[in-house]
C-alpha cells in the first residue's frame, strides 16, 4: 500500500495511455484503505474511445458500491460507447452485498475492459471475464511492452489488495508488524519505558495504519507497562478496531477494569489469548467471564509458549482477516521467528538508545550465516517529520532463536 503514489485526477478529456490509467486506478483504490476490509481495495478508471479521461471510482467501504459502479455512476450510453474501463481487480461475477459488476458492465456499450489481477475468490476467478467476453466486450488482463513499468504495476496490483489476496489464496490471517525504533534498532529501555521514540507525525500515521487492519495485536508486557488504548485516533478517520492481547498465563485478565483498553473499546472487540492449559482454572474463577473480553484458549508448543499459528487460525475463524502487531519486542520476535509476518513497517527516529541499556525488537532472532539473513522484498520509504519509515514484505526463512517463541 505504501508504494501507491497518490495522484490528482486529470481534467476530463485528458489523454491517458494504459499504464497511466492503471497507475491512476491504483491511486484511486488506495483511498479505500481504512474501510473496505474484508473486501479488497479496488480502483477503476474510464476512458473514452479516444483514450480521454472520463471518470474514476473506488470501493469506498465494505457493503458499498464497487469501484466499477462508482466510476460509471451518472454516465449515459453515449458517454460509454466505445469506452475503455481499466480496473485493478477482475470485476465480480456473483451477487453478494452488491450486484455483479461483470453483469452490469456486460449490458453497457463499452468496447474494452482491462483488469489487473484475476480475482482469487472462486465465485469470481475468471467468471467475470467470461461474462463480459460473452457480451462482446474485450476483456484482457493488463500487460505492457515496457518491462520496467509493467513490473512496477504488477507489484502494486498485488500490494494494494495484499490482505484480501492472502486470505483467499491461503485461508490465513494477513499479519503486519509495526515497530518504532531508535537509529540503533532499540525499541525500549530495559525498564520497559518506550514513550516516545518517534515524533507526532509518525504516530498519526500509525493511527492510519491501525485503520487499515482488522485488529491490533500486542503482548502483555506492552499492556502492563504502557496501559495503551490502542484505538484509532486519526483526525480524518472515524472507525472502531479490535485488539488482541497475548497473555499466556492470564496474569492481567483480572485487571481489565483498570486498563485503558476497556475504556476505549467495547469488550466484544477485545480478544484475550491464553494458554489452553489454564482454561479450567479461569472458568472456575470467572463464572461471569462472558462479561469481559473474548477469551481465546490457544494450544502451546513443546516449550510451553503459545502456538502462534493456532492463535491465528482461531482468530481467522472469528472473522478477523488482518492484524497489525504493535509490541512488544518479544512478541515481534516470536512472530518473525515463526515466519508468520507478511509485511513490516519500521519507523526509525534520529536518536540512539544504546544496546547496553535498551531492548532490540529482534533480540530473540538468531541468524547464524549471512545467507540466512531476512530479506525485505519491494522496500518503500517515507519520512514523517524527522523520522524515517521503511516498509516491505517478508521473505520466508528458516530461523533459530535464543529463546524460542517467548511471548512473555
Amino acid at each position: 500500500m505504501e508504494s501507491i503514489e497518490t495522484l490528482n485526477l486529470p481534467e476530463k478529456g485528458t489523454k491517458l495511455n494504459l499504464e497511466q490509467a492503471m497507475f491512476l486506478a491504483l491511486s484511486e483504490a488506495s483511498k479505500g484503505a481504512s474501510f473496505v476490509s474484508p473486501n479488497p481495495m479496488v480502483g477503476a478508471v474510464l476512458l473514452d474511445q479516444h483514450g480521454g479521461f472520463i471518470s474514476s471510482g473506488y470501493h469506498q467501504f465494505y457493503g458499498g458500491a464497487h469501484a466499477e459502479v462508482n466510476a460509471l455512476k451518472g454516465l449515459r450510453d453515449e458517454d460509454l460507447t466505445g469506452g475503455h474501463l481499466i480496473v485493478t481487480l477482475e470485476p465480480c461475477a456473483h451477487d453478494g452485498k452488491t450486484p455483479s459488476c461483470a453483469r452490469a458492465i456486460a449490458k453497457l456499450p463499452l468496447h474494452k475492459v482491462t483488469y489487473g489481477i484475476i480475482d482469487p475468490n472462486p465465485l469470481v476467478a475468471g467468471q467475470g471475464v467470461k461474462i463480459m467476453s460473452d457480451a462482446g466486450i474485450i476483456a484482457e488482463q493488463f500487460s505492457s511492452n515496457n518491462k520496467e513499468i509493467a513490473a512496477q504495476i504488477r507489484i502494486q496490483l498485488e500490494e494494494v489488495c495484499e490482505a484480501f489476496l492472502w486470505n483467499f489464496r491461503h485461508k490465513k490471517v494477513f499479519v503486519a508488524l509495526k515497530m518504532a525504533s531508535s537509529l540503533d534498532g532499540q525499541v525500549a529501555l530495559k525498564s520497559g519505558e518506550s514513550q516516545w521514540i518517534t515524533g507526532p507525525e509518525s504516530r498519526e500515521y500509525v493511527h492510519f495504519l491501525r485503520s487499515c487492519y482488522d485488529a491490533v495485536l500486542v503482548g502483555k508486557g506492552t499492556i502492563s507497562f504502557d496501559n495503551p488504548s490502542l484505538n484509532i485516533r486519526h483526525p480524518n478517520i472515524d472507525k472502531k478496531n479490535k485488539v488482541i492481547v497475548i497473555d499466556t498465563e492470564a496474569e492481567l485478565l483480572n485487571t481489565c477494569s483498570e486498563l485503558n483498553l476497556f475504556h476505549s473499546h467495547e469488550s466484544q472487540n477485545i480478544f484475550w489469548c491464553i494458554a489452553e492449559d489454564f482454561k479450567s482454572e479461569i472458568e472456575l474463577k470467572n463464572p461471569n467471564s462472558k462479561l469481559g473480553p473474548n477469551i481465546i484458549y490457544v494450544k502451546t508448543n513443546i516449550s510451553g509458549h503459545l502456538d502462534l499459528e493456532n492463535l491465528l487460525e482461531q482468530i481467522y475463524e472469528l472473522g478477523i482477516r488482518s492484524v497489525m502487531i504493535e509490541g512488544g519486542a518479544l512478541t515481534a520476535s516470536s512472530f518473525i521467528v515463526s515466519e508468520l509476518v507478511n509485511r513490516i513497517y519500521v519507523f526509525q527516529a534520529p536518536i540512539i538508545l544504546g544496546a547496553g541499556g535498551a531492548k532490540s525488537w529482534t533480540e530473540s532472532v538468531r541468524i547464524e550465516k549471512m545467507k540466512d539473513k531476512i530479506q525485505i522484498q519491494n522496500p518503500r520509504y517515507k519520512t514523517f517529520g524527522n523520522d524515517f519509515m521503511i516498509t516491505g514484505t517478508f521473505q520466508k526463512n528458516r530461523l533459530e532463536t535464543k529463546n524460542t517463541n517467548n511471548q512473555g
